[in-house]
């Protein structure tokens, strides 16, 4: 007991809680018996949406989760598991190809490199007959250059009369030149194709004939002793063409002088033949044009180009 300030005792407080001791347990309610089972009812639609849709997400986030770490392992483990395996070996492909590499063998038939075909030698492979001298048809035209049945157009600087000397296999020569330095000239001949019936059986036909006056022109005609005994050639070629609707066959390559420094303004030669069926029988060009003067070579190809067949 405590003392009030005022000098009055105070009694303790009550608890306020009702004293069921003295009663009868059975007066007091009985709650238990009074609750029955509890019975829940169907989820509402709302509910099952709203598990529906916390199951989807759960499942999302697995799917997503399980497709970053596939990503991550393939850019990882997966990739140097893989790197490995194709890594070359020591016998691996790779290594017999670098091998292989080292032993190439060129091509001998390769054009950048491969000798010249054996029609374009020094020496030349038939007997080389110069016919007799027969008369050269005169030319209608001043500005044109005629020989057998052969007549090109002769342009402007080809002014120097070259002759008319018979050539190998060739007769009724026609030819103009044009002066590259002293004494060296760029001619184109013209003339009828005359083979001897004892010469190797006779006349061989266009590309046999061709390949003949190309070389007997290039050993016997003044510029073998220019060319050297073992002048490089190049651009060679043998192959069929047509003149003025003719049948024809053309033989020609570049000559590279051996001695570079035989002439001052020139150190290689262009020679070309070429023959053509006429109505009277082939008749052929031959040319010797300096291949380091751009001029020269265009007019060459210019000559060839005007050719006409006539009678």
């Amino acid at each position: 007991m405590t003392q009030d300030p005022s000098g009055e005792d105070r009694q303790p407080a009550s608890s306020g809680l009702p004293d069921f001791a003295d009663q009868d347990p059975s007066a007091l309610p009985d709650y238990q018996s009074s609750q029955g089972p509890a019975t829940l009812g169907e989820p509402s639609e709302r509910a099952r949406k709203r598990t529906l849709a916390v199951v989807l997400s759960v499942v999302g986030s697995g799917v997503v989760l399980l497709a970053i770490v596939a990503l991550v392992l393939s850019q990882t483990v997966f990739r140097s598991v893989l790197e490995e395996d194709d890594a070359p070996t020591a016998d691996g492909p790779e290594t017999r190809s670098a091998e292989a590499q080292s032993e190439y063998v060129p091509d001998p038939e390769d054009p950048d490199i491969a000798p010249p075909p054996p029609i374009f030698t020094q020496e030349p492979t038939t007997e080389c007959s110069i016919p007799d001298s027969g008369a050269q048809a005169p030319s209608p035209d001043p500005g044109t250059v005629r020989g057998g049945d052969l007549e090109y157009t002769v342009p402007d600087g080809w002014d120097f009369p070259w002759g008319s000397q018979p050539l190998p296999y060739m007769s009724e020569v026609g030819a103009k030149a044009r002066e590259v330095e002293q004494p060296w000239y760029s001619v184109v001949n013209v003339g009828r194709v005359t083979w001897p019936e004892e010469d190797d059986g006779g006349y061989p036909g266009l590309e046999g004939a061709a390949v003949a006056i190309f070389q007997c022109y290039a050993t016997t005609s003044g510029v073998v002793e220019y060319f050297g005994e073992n002048p490089d050639i190049t651009d060679y070629r043998s192959e069929t063409m047509t003149v003025d609707g003719q049948p024809a066959w053309i033989v020609q390559a570049t000559y590279h002088f051996e001695d570079p420094d035989v002439l001052e303004s020139s150190s290689a030669s262009v020679v070309t033949s070429i023959v053509v069926e006429g109505p009277n029988g082939p008749s052929a060009l031959a040319s010797d044009v300096a291949a380091d003067q751009p001029e020269h070579v265009e007019d060459l190809e210019n000559i060839i180009a005007s050719l006409d067949v006539v009678e």
